[in-house]
């Protein structure tokens, strides 16, 4: 198994510009960075040589309607499963390295709130095509710490045939309760978490069972899958 480290970094786009709202609780910016990888699921970016198509954090979402439920995703160009063709299980844990500003301008870092993860629990975005019987199962597990102290929440989306996505990449959620099971960092500011996503698919020989994403062909390039995209979900708690 190779561990692979890999610098990408997006700035938290929505941004606390203009809060007049009383109920939202946000830091000014933040962003997150992908600070290593490891597993069959996201092997070293660059492998087939285009760094668009590297496991990489793509882009971010939340809610206006008081909820504050906000997304960040990550895509997985190589997390991808073929009942006939094989894999029919593979993973892929990331952590990242989370960063709170002290204003929109990112001058400085600062420690006035704590990022919660689990919001909303977890959003997949994908293409598939299930034979009748055929099933997919998602699994994700958050992490926050290390050792004794280490906190975890898992996410399962399951999906069974017969059942296709068509051309393009619908969006699932996985299942949740309310309120939900929230998993926060152990300080305010900036920090560390990981997740653990594994891909799986069951069925019987000879039919089709595949997931995978968006994908275009070159001759050059062979297929170039866009990757498949978690989203995971979070919000923050103002620090005392």
């Amino acid at each position: 198994m190779r561990f692979a480290n890999t610098v990408v970094a997006l700035v938290g786009l929505t941004t606390a510009l203009g809060q007049s709202n009383p109920l939202r609780i946000l830091p000014p910016n933040w962003s997150f960075t992908i600070s290593s990888i490891r597993g069959p699921g996201c092997p070293d970016s660059g492998k087939n040589g285009t760094v668009s198509r590297a496991t990489r954090l793509t882009f971010g979402s939340n809610t206006v309607d008081g909820s504050e439920i906000y997304y960040w995703f990550i895509a997985y160009p190589w997390m991808r499963v073929d009942l006939q063709a094989g894999p029919r299980h593979t993973w892929c844990e990331a952590t990242l390295l989370y960063k709170e500003y002290k204003d929109v301008n990112k001058t400085a870092e600062a420690e006035k709130y704590k990022l919660r993860l689990h919001k909303n629990g977890t959003k997949e975005i994908m293409t598939y095509e299930l034979d009748e019987g055929v099933k997919v199962y998602w699994d994700f597990a958050y992490y926050v710490g290390e050792g004794s102290g280490r906190a975890e929440v898992a996410d399962t989306i399951a999906l069974a045939g017969p059942a296709s996505s068509g051309q393009y990449a619908q969006e699932h959620y996985s299942n949740i309760s309310y309120p939900p099971e929230l998993i926060a960092q152990s300080n305010c500011g900036s920090g560390t978490f990981s997740f653990r996503t594994e891909m799986w698919v069951e069925g019987k020989d000879g039919q089709k069972g595949v997931v995978d994403s968006e994908h275009s062909y070159s001759e050059e390039l062979g297929n170039q899958y866009y990757g498949a995209q978690q989203g995971f979900s979070y919000d923050w708690e103002q620090c005392e």
